[in-house]
Protein backbone atom coordinates (compact mmCIF):
# COMPACT_ATOMS: atom_id res chain seq x y z
CA UNK A 1 0.00 0.00 0.00
CA UNK A 2 1.50 3.29 -1.45
CA UNK A 3 1.36 6.36 1.48
CA UNK A 4 -1.80 7.97 -0.93
CA UNK A 5 -3.37 4.67 -0.80
CA UNK A 6 -3.25 4.61 3.19
CA UNK A 7 -4.57 8.47 3.30
CA UNK A 8 -7.75 7.97 1.54
CA UNK A 9 -8.16 4.82 3.39
CA UNK A 10 -8.27 7.29 6.80
CA UNK A 11 -10.42 9.52 8.29
CA UNK A 12 -10.47 12.84 10.71
CA UNK A 13 -11.97 13.50 13.35
CA UNK A 14 -11.39 16.28 16.34
CA UNK A 15 -10.54 15.53 19.54
CA UNK A 16 -9.69 17.88 22.61
CA UNK A 17 -9.27 20.34 19.97
CA UNK A 18 -6.99 18.28 17.83
CA UNK A 19 -7.39 17.07 14.29
CA UNK A 20 -6.90 13.57 14.43
CA UNK A 21 -6.27 10.73 11.48
CA UNK A 22 -6.88 7.60 11.87
CA UNK A 23 -7.95 3.99 10.42
CA UNK A 24 -11.33 2.48 11.26
CA UNK A 25 -11.66 -0.96 9.51
CA UNK A 26 -13.51 -4.29 10.02
CA UNK A 27 -16.32 -4.88 12.98
CA UNK A 28 -15.97 -7.04 15.91
CA UNK A 29 -14.41 -6.50 19.38
CA UNK A 30 -12.34 -3.25 19.09
CA UNK A 31 -8.18 -3.71 18.64
CA UNK A 32 -6.46 -0.24 19.05
CA UNK A 33 -2.80 -0.40 17.15
CA UNK A 34 -0.26 2.37 18.71
CA UNK A 35 2.74 3.22 16.74
CA UNK A 36 6.17 3.85 17.36
CA UNK A 37 8.73 6.70 18.14
CA UNK A 38 9.13 7.46 14.48
CA UNK A 39 6.04 6.39 11.75
CA UNK A 40 2.56 6.69 11.59
CA UNK A 41 -0.89 4.24 11.61
CA UNK A 42 1.24 3.72 8.14
CA UNK A 43 2.99 1.00 9.99
CA UNK A 44 0.09 -1.00 10.33
CA UNK A 45 -0.72 -1.62 6.76
CA UNK A 46 0.66 -4.97 6.56
CA UNK A 47 -1.20 -6.33 9.32
CA UNK A 48 -4.57 -4.39 9.35
CA UNK A 49 -6.32 -6.60 5.99
CA UNK A 50 -5.68 -9.66 8.15
CA UNK A 51 -6.79 -8.44 11.72
CA UNK A 52 -9.75 -6.50 10.60
CA UNK A 53 -11.04 -9.89 8.90
CA UNK A 54 -11.87 -10.59 12.51
CA UNK A 55 -11.81 -7.18 14.60
CA UNK A 56 -12.96 -3.85 14.63
CA UNK A 57 -9.16 -2.17 13.72
CA UNK A 58 -8.48 1.51 14.88
CA UNK A 59 -5.27 2.92 14.31
CA UNK A 60 -4.55 6.77 15.03
CA UNK A 61 -1.37 8.76 14.08
CA UNK A 62 -0.29 10.06 17.59
CA UNK A 63 -0.17 13.50 17.59
CA UNK A 64 2.58 15.48 15.55
CA UNK A 65 3.38 12.61 13.53
CA UNK A 66 1.34 11.82 10.28
CA UNK A 67 -1.85 13.70 9.44
CA UNK A 68 -2.37 14.26 13.17
CA UNK A 69 -1.99 17.94 14.89
CA UNK A 70 0.48 18.41 17.40
CA UNK A 71 -0.52 19.09 20.94
CA UNK A 72 0.81 22.49 22.04
CA UNK A 73 2.25 21.89 25.31
CA UNK A 74 4.20 18.44 24.00
CA UNK A 75 4.00 14.69 24.27
CA UNK A 76 3.79 13.44 27.32
CA UNK A 77 2.00 10.08 29.09
CA UNK A 78 -0.93 11.23 30.27
CA UNK A 79 -1.96 13.77 27.66
CA UNK A 80 -1.55 10.73 24.98
CA UNK A 81 -3.57 8.73 26.95
CA UNK A 82 -6.80 11.09 27.04
CA UNK A 83 -6.11 12.07 23.55
CA UNK A 84 -6.69 8.47 22.38
CA UNK A 85 -9.07 8.03 25.14
CA UNK A 86 -11.07 10.66 23.97
CA UNK A 87 -10.98 9.31 20.08
CA UNK A 88 -12.62 6.11 20.97
CA UNK A 89 -15.24 7.83 23.13
CA UNK A 90 -15.98 9.87 19.94
CA UNK A 91 -16.04 7.04 17.96
CA UNK A 92 -18.51 5.24 19.95
CA UNK A 93 -15.70 2.76 21.57
CA UNK A 94 -15.90 1.38 25.32
CA UNK A 95 -14.04 -1.52 25.26
CA UNK A 96 -11.02 -2.85 23.66
CA UNK A 97 -8.06 -4.55 23.28
CA UNK A 98 -4.94 -2.75 22.61
CA UNK A 99 -1.42 -3.34 20.40
CA UNK A 100 1.43 -1.14 20.33
CA UNK A 101 4.78 -1.56 18.73
CA UNK A 102 8.00 0.15 20.45
CA UNK A 103 7.25 3.58 22.08
CA UNK A 104 3.45 2.44 21.10
CA UNK A 105 4.42 -0.50 23.55
CA UNK A 106 5.27 2.24 25.76
CA UNK A 107 2.11 4.37 25.20
CA UNK A 108 -0.35 0.74 24.90
CA UNK A 109 1.21 -0.46 28.37
CA UNK A 110 0.33 2.87 30.42
CA UNK A 111 -3.35 2.95 28.93
CA UNK A 112 -3.77 -0.32 29.96
CA UNK A 113 -2.56 0.44 33.65
CA UNK A 114 -4.27 3.38 34.31
CA UNK A 115 -7.63 2.50 32.29
CA UNK A 116 -7.81 -1.12 33.26
CA UNK A 117 -11.94 -1.37 33.61
CA UNK A 118 -11.52 -0.24 29.39
CA UNK A 119 -8.66 -2.54 28.30
CA UNK A 120 -9.23 -6.04 27.66
CA UNK A 121 -5.97 -7.72 26.37
CA UNK A 122 -2.51 -6.08 26.10
CA UNK A 123 -0.41 -7.00 23.41
CA UNK A 124 3.55 -5.63 23.29
CA UNK A 125 5.64 -5.79 19.42
CA UNK A 126 9.16 -5.05 20.68
CA UNK A 127 8.51 -2.54 23.31
CA UNK A 128 10.78 0.02 23.83
CA UNK A 129 11.02 -0.01 27.57
CA UNK A 130 14.99 0.29 28.21
CA UNK A 131 17.01 3.50 27.81
CA UNK A 132 20.65 3.69 29.10
CA UNK A 133 23.01 1.28 29.54
CA UNK A 134 21.64 -2.43 29.11
CA UNK A 135 18.80 -0.91 27.16
CA UNK A 136 18.53 0.86 23.83
CA UNK A 137 21.32 -0.42 21.77
CA UNK A 138 24.28 2.17 20.90
CA UNK A 139 22.78 1.79 17.36
CA UNK A 140 19.58 2.97 18.34
CA UNK A 141 20.65 5.83 20.04
CA UNK A 142 23.23 6.42 16.96
CA UNK A 143 20.16 6.43 14.51
CA UNK A 144 17.79 8.70 16.89
CA UNK A 145 20.61 11.16 16.28
CA UNK A 146 20.81 10.81 12.23
CA UNK A 147 17.25 10.94 12.16
CA UNK A 148 16.80 13.98 13.85
CA UNK A 149 19.34 15.81 12.60
CA UNK A 150 21.97 18.50 13.76
CA UNK A 151 20.34 21.44 15.95
CA UNK A 152 20.10 24.05 13.43
CA UNK A 153 18.26 21.51 11.33
CA UNK A 154 16.62 19.39 13.84
CA UNK A 155 13.03 19.72 12.21
CA UNK A 156 13.47 18.46 9.11
CA UNK A 157 14.09 15.07 7.80
CA UNK A 158 15.56 13.82 5.02
CA UNK A 159 14.35 10.71 2.95
CA UNK A 160 17.96 9.19 2.37
CA UNK A 161 18.25 9.63 6.54
CA UNK A 162 14.84 7.36 6.65
CA UNK A 163 15.94 4.99 4.33
CA UNK A 164 19.43 4.20 5.95
CA UNK A 165 17.98 3.86 9.49
CA UNK A 166 15.55 1.42 7.61
CA UNK A 167 18.17 -0.57 6.15
CA UNK A 168 19.59 -1.05 9.59
CA UNK A 169 16.16 -1.93 11.64
CA UNK A 170 14.91 -4.27 8.61
CA UNK A 171 16.14 -7.86 8.70
CA UNK A 172 14.55 -9.21 5.47
CA UNK A 173 15.80 -7.00 3.15
CA UNK A 174 12.48 -8.11 1.12
CA UNK A 175 10.32 -6.05 3.02
CA UNK A 176 11.75 -3.11 2.66
CA UNK A 177 10.42 -1.39 -0.57
CA UNK A 178 10.57 2.06 -2.30
CA UNK A 179 6.49 2.49 -0.59
CA UNK A 180 7.83 1.65 2.50
CA UNK A 181 9.98 4.16 2.69
CA UNK A 182 8.18 6.86 1.27
CA UNK A 183 5.79 6.00 3.70
CA UNK A 184 8.09 6.87 6.34
CA UNK A 185 8.92 9.82 5.50
CA UNK A 186 5.79 11.09 4.73
CA UNK A 187 4.98 9.95 8.35
CA UNK A 188 7.50 12.04 10.22
CA UNK A 189 8.29 14.37 7.36
CA UNK A 190 7.08 17.17 9.18
CA UNK A 191 7.87 15.61 12.74
CA UNK A 192 11.20 17.12 13.85
CA UNK A 193 10.04 18.82 17.21
CA UNK A 194 7.72 15.86 17.95
CA UNK A 195 10.62 13.15 17.65
CA UNK A 196 12.69 15.42 19.94
CA UNK A 197 9.52 15.27 22.35
CA UNK A 198 8.83 11.76 22.11
CA UNK A 199 12.07 10.89 23.20
CA UNK A 200 11.14 11.42 26.31
CA UNK A 201 8.32 9.33 26.66
CA UNK A 202 10.59 6.01 27.67
CA UNK A 203 12.09 7.84 30.11
CA UNK A 204 8.95 9.25 31.57
CA UNK A 205 7.42 5.41 31.51
CA UNK A 206 7.44 3.60 35.45
CA UNK A 207 7.99 0.21 35.36
CA UNK A 208 6.50 -0.77 38.32
CA UNK A 209 2.98 -0.07 36.51
CA UNK A 210 3.56 -3.16 34.81
CA UNK A 211 3.28 -4.81 37.59
CA UNK A 212 -0.31 -3.58 38.22
CA UNK A 213 -1.44 -4.52 34.75
CA UNK A 214 -4.80 -6.56 35.39
CA UNK A 215 -5.07 -7.58 31.36
CA UNK A 216 -3.15 -10.31 29.78
CA UNK A 217 -0.58 -9.86 27.93
CA UNK A 218 1.42 -10.79 25.23
CA UNK A 219 5.26 -10.04 24.01
CA UNK A 220 5.53 -10.05 20.28
CA UNK A 221 9.48 -9.88 19.78
CA UNK A 222 12.05 -10.14 17.10
CA UNK A 223 15.31 -11.99 17.67
CA UNK A 224 17.16 -9.58 15.74
CA UNK A 225 16.34 -6.48 17.17
CA UNK A 226 18.97 -4.02 16.69
CA UNK A 227 17.05 -1.32 18.51
CA UNK A 228 15.61 -3.02 22.08
CA UNK A 229 17.86 -6.12 22.71
CA UNK A 230 15.00 -8.67 22.67
CA UNK A 231 16.66 -10.56 26.05
CA UNK A 232 15.42 -7.65 27.87
CA UNK A 233 12.06 -8.06 27.20
CA UNK A 234 12.03 -11.44 27.11
CA UNK A 235 13.14 -11.15 30.82
CA UNK A 236 10.44 -8.23 31.91
CA UNK A 237 7.97 -10.73 29.88
CA UNK A 238 8.49 -13.39 32.47
CA UNK A 239 8.34 -11.13 35.11
CA UNK A 240 5.31 -10.04 35.08
CA UNK A 241 3.85 -13.40 33.67
CA UNK A 242 3.32 -12.49 30.19
CA UNK A 243 2.91 -14.90 26.84
CA UNK A 244 5.96 -14.64 24.47
CA UNK A 245 5.88 -14.80 21.07
CA UNK A 246 9.48 -15.02 19.47
CA UNK A 247 10.04 -14.65 15.34
CA UNK A 248 13.36 -16.14 15.02
CA UNK A 249 13.75 -14.63 11.63
CA UNK A 250 12.55 -10.98 12.26
CA UNK A 251 13.86 -7.91 14.03
CA UNK A 252 12.20 -4.89 15.35
CA UNK A 253 9.63 -4.33 13.09
CA UNK A 254 8.55 -7.74 13.24
CA UNK A 255 5.12 -6.81 12.20
CA UNK A 256 5.81 -5.44 8.67
CA UNK A 257 8.57 -8.38 8.11
CA UNK A 258 6.29 -11.24 8.93
CA UNK A 259 2.49 -9.81 8.75
CA UNK A 260 0.71 -12.65 7.99
CA UNK A 261 2.17 -14.59 11.22
CA UNK A 262 2.22 -11.94 13.80
CA UNK A 263 -1.48 -11.27 12.42
CA UNK A 264 -2.31 -14.98 13.59
CA UNK A 265 -0.48 -14.88 16.68
CA UNK A 266 -2.33 -12.06 17.62
CA UNK A 267 -5.90 -12.66 16.55
CA UNK A 268 -5.86 -16.34 18.40
CA UNK A 269 -4.51 -14.31 21.85
CA UNK A 270 -7.09 -12.22 21.54
CA UNK A 271 -9.85 -14.30 20.68
CA UNK A 272 -9.51 -16.80 23.94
Amino acid sequence: MSWAEHVASGKRTEVNGLEIFYIDRGSGDVVVLIHGWAPSSFIWRRIVPHLSQRFRVIAPDLPGYGLSQRLPGGLELEHLREVMLGLLVRIGVREFNVVGHSMGGVISAYIAAMTPERVRKLVLINPGFFVGKGGLSPLAMKLARRLIGDPLARFMVRKSVVRSVLENVYVRKEALDDETVDGYYESIRYSGKTLIEASRIIEEFDQGLLRRLRCPVLFVLGRHDVLVPFERNLELAREIGAEVFLDETSGHNVHEENPEEVSRVIAEFLSR
